[in-house]
């Protein structure tokens, strides 16, 4: 084995002091942290939205929370943070308002008031991006003719303006509407529905909805394949939309989520003259959305559960092997320490407010294996020590042992840390939870192998020595030497 430290003489046991003294800071502070604090807890477990958008130009925190008002959005309890230090990406994290439908559409049409965004209406929706299911729930949402619960024989009212929307979109109109006031046919056949007539229903469909282009950076690549079907701007009939909008989605993605313009669009599918003739239908407005996870409250309590229970089963777990591998306090002196790194890890996350997500959980359960596994390796030198120095103290023998893991350590240890170090500043804001979590966990997971897990095998033992019990498996003479060096130090 590559030994960095040629015979290293450090005495960590004599200096066990001092360690104590730093753990005891160290998960004070955490402490003080967390009760004063609290936890940053993502919306896995909490509830709520997380978007992750990005803008065509830098915009700032101040300007995104404005729209985030003007739209009707409580700003109270959102935060909107950046992401990598961009000045045009942001995540905005909100608590659960409504349901997942109704929070997400309201964050997006508040920031498509910001900035050059095309011809969107404040707090409408596209009614050339919909079907007659959205429209059906974009109209239950406020429920305009109070009809929400009443119960209809026949399809809900709401369903019907959907229908017969889409059915004037597609069929009379080529699949595209340039004026809301333009829809007629607008007939609602369901009983109790006296005194709404067309005009009626009209109004409220100019109340929620706007006629206008198709944004290409808020829709699928399925919402382009079926609009550009739709409305056939180059009249085929073979799978030249399919191709076209897949490409135009590969090319969005390649471009960080966000177009700028119909004309800067190049992709081998997409014939020269498509992009023209897709001008007045179609146009590409001030932002995309890159990401948009919504989880409710009883998720979330169940998922902050489950978290705590896997923590606790891998601990378990280990203590068993441990405990049956070597010797039970061996066990719990390494779950100790395990433990130790995970307050150590969660008190730094509250300290810095940073967001912990089920990432972060990810990221603990391997800081649990990769500590143990650490721990082990000295253990596991202590145990050969044993048999073949029995005249020498536990003591020595552990501070032997620790010393002579110490290149393997580091090696092991600063290998891992150069690799997720690299994640943390490079691997985006997706892994920085995790990546955080490992780079401190790695640190307190190589000092507490040393620093802590040892001491408390030897504290252990000199007090079951001290009560005249067995000492380390070599007998009682080997108890009263170790009694007596373990005094010393």
């Amino acid at each position: 084995m590559i030994e960095i430290l040629k015979n290293p003489r450090i005495d960590w046991i004599g200096n066990k002091r001092y360690f104590i003294y730093i753990t005891i800071a160290l998960l004070l502070l955490g402490a003080i942290s967390v009760q004063l604090r609290g936890f940053n807890l993502g919306v896995d477990f909490t509830g709520g939205t997380l978007m992750t958008v990005r803008f065509k130009d830098a915009t700032t925190p101040v300007q995104v929370r404005s729209a985030l008002a003007a739209g009707q959005v409580d700003t109270s309890k959102v935060t909107i943070q950046s992401v990598l230090g961009r000045s045009n990406e942001y995540q905005i994290r909100a608590p659960k308002s409504g349901n997942e439908f109704q929070d997400v559409r309201q964050i997006t049409l508040a920031l498509q008031q910001l900035g050059a965004s095309s011809d969107a209406q404040a707090g409408k929706v596209n009614i050339n991006r919909v079907n007659a299911e959205s429209v059906e729930a974009e109209l239950r949402l406020d429920d305009p003719l109070g009809i929400n619960n009443v119960n209809f024989a026949g399809p809900h009212p709401y369903r019907q303006v959907g229908e017969q929307i889409v059915s004037f979109r597609d069929r009379e109109n080529k699949g595209y509407i340039q004026d809301i006031g333009a829809i007629q046919n607008l007939n609602l056949t369901a009983p109790n529905m006296d005194g709404f007539d067309q005009a009626r229903v009209k109004q409220v469909l100019m109340d929620h909805f706007y006629a206008g282009k198709i944004d290409l950076n808020l829709v699928s690549t399925k919402e382009i394949e079926d609009a550009l079907y739709r409305i056939n701007p180059l009249a085929v009939s073979d799978d030249t939309y399919t191709k076209a909008a897949a490409a135009i989605g590969k090319y969005r993605n390649d471009r960080d989520g966000v177009l700028s313009s119909l004309g800067d669009i190049q992709a081998q599918d997409v014939p020269a003259d498509l992009l023209a003739k897709m001008e007045p239908y179609f146009t590409t407005g001030n932002f995309g959305v890159i990401s948009a996870d919504v989880v409710g409250p009883q998720v979330g309590e169940d998922l902050r559960n489950r978290a705590i229970y896997v923590t606790l089963a891998a601990l378990g777990g280990m203590l068993i092997f441990i405990a049956f591998r070597f010797e039970w306090i061996y066990g719990v002196a390494a779950v100790l320490a395990v433990f130790h790194d995970v307050l150590i890890t969660l008190g730094f996350f509250s300290l810095i407010r940073e967001e912990i997500s089920l990432t972060v959980i990810a990221a603990l359960l391997t800081l649990v294996g990769y500590s143990m596994n650490d721990t082990i390796v000295i253990f596991d030198r202590i145990r050969e020590n044993v048999r073949l120095r029995r005249r020498d103290s536990l003591a020595r023998v552990t501070n032997d042992a620790i010393n002579e893991t110490l290149s393997r350590t580091i090696i092991t240890s600063g290998l891992t840390f150069i690799s997720v170090v690299a994640i943390l500043l490079f691997g985006g804001e997706v892994l920085r939870g995790f990546a955080l979590a490992l780079t401190v966990g790695i640190i307190i997971g190589s000092y507490s192998s040393i620093a802590v897990a040892s001491p408390i095998m030897l504290w252990w033992e000199y007090i079951t020595n001290r009560k005249g019990k067995p000492g380390p498996p070599s007998g009682g003479t080997r108890a009263r030497a170790t009694e007596r060096n373990l005094a010393k130090v």
